[in-house]
């Protein structure tokens, strides 16, 4: 952050000292150029936890609380999603959005990782809700409460924690991801931060600084975001990781 108020001969000089004189013209020249790839990425971050969330949640729900066939051949199928590397999964998914004409639009950028993040959140949440007591469940079925209604009034308020642990991993990984809006989109219409921060425009003089202040800017929604779910995120993280 020190670096991001210095020009390029401050920054050779000496990274590591405090300027002398802050310059602030390198957020001047860095905003104007990442407004709108950060308000891109805001877009496709929050579709992408929300979607995340919700699928998550409903196939969390049926792996825990139905039996059917083939149930644990199917979740182990999901869970095999994070044993396969993203670089791997990208050819035939940049195939598969071409042949659907979705090259280049927000579809392709929300989409594409939500169903990849969704295999995590599912393991996540099925530990969560076989953790909750079964006297819950069979009290609300006894009231005649349906699945929905077992779902908003008894999983999620005790699904809080593990919600927002899935939200900030899932949004972490939709803010950061790089190669697949490098690969996805062209336009400066659906340019992704992680995109822009690598094309920003600069002279010598400022050097790296500019590109430094874009990295600033980038990392305050995340920094923000974590700040006010941190608790629940621990919290998430032991509720998700132990049975009881």
């Amino acid at each position: 952050m020190v670096n991001s108020f210095k020009n390029a001969a401050g920054i050779i000089k000496d990274p590591f000292s405090v300027p002398d004189v802050l310059y602030i013209i390198n957020y001047e020249l860095a905003l104007p150029q990442i407004i709108r790839p950060m308000l891109n990425s805001v877009v496709v971050t929050l579709a992408i936890i929300v979607i995340t969330c919700v699928l998550s949640l409903l196939a969390a729900y049926a792996f825990a609380r139905y039996q059917f066939f083939l149930k644990e051949v199917l979740y182990f199928g999901v869970i095999a999603l994070l044993m396969i590397p993203g670089f791997v999964l990208l050819i035939p998914q940049f195939v598969q959005v071409v042949d659907l004409g979705l090259y280049d639009t927000y579809a392709a950028l929300i989409f594409v990782p939500a169903a990849y993040q969704v295999a995590m959140g599912t393991f996540l949440m099925r530990s969560s809700i076989e953790g909750m007591p079964k006297s819950l469940f069979e009290a609300a079925e006894l009231a005649g409460a349906n699945d929905l209604q077992i779902l908003r009034y008894i999983v999620v308020p005790l699904s809080r924690p593990i919600l927002a642990t899935v939200s900030i991993m899932t949004g972490l990984s939709a803010w950061n991801n790089y190669m697949w809006p490098l690969v996805a989109s062209t336009s400066d219409e659906t340019r992704q931060i992680s995109v822009a921060l690598n094309q920003l425009v600069y002279d010598a003089v400022q050097g790296k600084g500019v590109q430094l202040a874009g990295y600033v800017c980038a990392s305050l929604p995340i920094v923000i975001m974590f700040c006010l779910a941190s608790k629940s995120f621990i919290e998430g993280l032991s509720q998700g990781a132990v049975k009881g």
